[in-house]
């Protein structure tokens, strides 16, 4: 006895739609873990950009402390006043030309020149 050809199209989408919707809920799971991890990275960010401006605040009253504390103990063996913040302005302002030299060379080596060419590769490669 041979099973009418309708009943084999029929069993044939049936199976198709249970691979449809097996795929189907594998990539929500794919996403959906893909978004949880997509949340804890930017709360983890948002966390490490809060430290880090806590540290960049530490680091810059430090610094400034350290100016205060040399012009008074220059102020405190006879120096003028006017020389000491003349002075301190100065080591601000080239302490300020450092990082701009650093930031700069910095951003100079952030080249997504090699990430680029190992996704889409030239034509000379």
């Amino acid at each position: 006895m041979e099973t009418p050809p309708h009943s084999d199209s029929q069993q044939e989408q049936s199976s198709f739609d249970d691979v449809i919707t097996s795929h189907k809920s594998w990539l929500k799971s794919v996403l959906g873990l893909g978004a949880l991890e997509a949340k804890l990275w930017v709360a983890s960010s948002a966390q490490l950009l809060a430290l880090m401006c806590g540290v960049i605040f530490l680091l810059l009253t430090t610094w400034l402390l350290i100016i205060a504390s040399i012009a008074a103990l220059a102020w405190s063996y006879g120096f003028s006043l006017v020389a000491i913040l003349v002075t301190a302005t100065l080591v601000t302002f080239l302490s300020s030309f450092v990082l701009l030299y650093l930031v700069k060379r910095t951003l100079k080596s952030m080249n997504f020149a090699r990430t680029l060419d190992a996704v889409i590769p030239t034509d000379e490669d």
